[in-house]
């Protein structure tokens, strides 16, 4: 006996379909080599990382979509040693897998806030620090979260950067290594 689509069945298939349309076209777009290209890193910069986040009150605090100038990719994560320093920790391959201290860390709160915070993280803050004890020592760090009582984000379309000093400018960025 043949059965006629009701208007519920034929709706379900129909937003089936769109969907499935919807996951193959997303994922077709997320592999394509457009999306995989690297952002560009300034000249003058070692590292810039498009996510920095973790809680306020304990550790790690997560790096990721981290660039080097070289071109490479990848993460790490901050762990406080002291009051006002922590060691940055890259997952290898990433940077070799090397550890580097992190000095003379600040933060002020910015005033009057830029409005581009989150609603749910409404405080900007400019946080930045000093590499310490290793080749790139002196190499000044800057980022601008956005935070609220229990957690931090990096502020939209902001980096974490690891900049170059002035002595460092001309080094090969394909050489730079810590």
């Amino acid at each position: 006996m043949y059965r006629t689509p009701s208007l519920r069945s034929t709706t379900k298939g129909g937003a089936l379909a769109v969907g499935l349309a919807a996951v193959v076209g997303t994922s077709l777009l997320a592999s394509s080599p457009a999306m995989a290209a690297p952002k560009p890193v300034p000249k003058g910069v070692r590292i810039q990382c498009g996510g920095f986040s973790g809680p306020n009150a304990t550790f790690p605090h997560f790096l990721t979509d981290c660039t080097r100038r070289n071109g490479t990719t990848g993460t790490g994560q901050s762990n406080r040693t002291a009051p006002g320093t922590e060691t940055i920790t890259w997952d290898a391959p990433f940077v070799k897998g090397k550890s580097m201290p992190l000095t003379n860390i600040t933060n002020s709160p910015v005033s009057p806030p830029s409005g581009a915070c989150p609603a749910d993280h409404p405080g900007e803050v400019n946080v930045s620090g000093v590499i310490g004890g290793t080749k790139w020592a002196g190499s000044p760090v800057t980022a601008t979260i956005c935070a609220n009582a229990n957690d931090f984000l990096l502020k939209p379309g902001t980096y974490f950067v690891i900049g170059k000093t002035p002595k460092d400018a001309d080094i090969d960025d394909f050489n730079d290594e810590p």
